[in-house]
């Protein structure tokens, strides 16, 4: 009974592991498709200026206003923006950072493809862990005896009386 509660009670988190395992799946796959696919650039940060949002619901998000200038394609571009837009979170005028640029439109940056591939490493072995050990430990082991119980099967000889008989299926007799 426990048993069968537990296995319930543990559900919507098995499932939030698998939807974060995917994300986790994600955040790796598009790395590593920006390293293989994009190219390389150095970007040099020519102005950072502070900002402050307040949302609808209260909340105020901090951070800065970046303006970052490279070169794809051999032609000089310029890119403008909230540094949360490209993976950038602290960042001073004349800071060299490197970015990955998509050959296709130079101007979408990227730096979470050097970054976030650890964090989805780290997610698809914590998540995908626990779903799995929930996934067998619930759902694929056999449960003939609970754990810690005597064996109810027993062995009938000549000699045997009714309570050493052996019993049937799902232990009638």
């Amino acid at each position: 009974m426990v048993f069968i509660f537990a296995r319930y009670l543990l559900m919507p988190f098995a499932l939030i592991a698998a939807v974060l395992f995917a994300m986790g799946a994600h955040i790796i796959g598009t790395s590593l498709h920006h390293q293989a696919a994009w190219q390389r650039t150095v970007a040099t940060v020519t102005d950072a200026s502070p900002y402050s949002e307040t949302r609808a619901n209260g909340l105020t998000t901090d951070g800065i206003n970046v303006v970052v200038s490279y070169v794809a394609n051999d032609a000089p571009m310029t890119w403008s923006g909230k540094d949360k837009d490209i993976g950038l979170y602290k960042a001073a005028r004349a800071d060299r950072i490197e970015f990955y640029y998509d050959p296709a439109d130079p101007s979408n940056l990227d730096t979470a493809a050097m970054k976030g591939w650890r964090g989805g490493l780290l997610l698809l072995a914590v998540t995908g862990g626990f779903t799995l050990f929930y996934i067998w430990f619930f759902w694929l082991r056999g449960r003939k005896t609970p754990p810690m119980a005597p064996s109810t099967v027993r062995v009938a000889g000549a000699g045997a009386g009714p309570a050493d008989q052996q019993r049937g299926t799902f232990g009638r007799r």
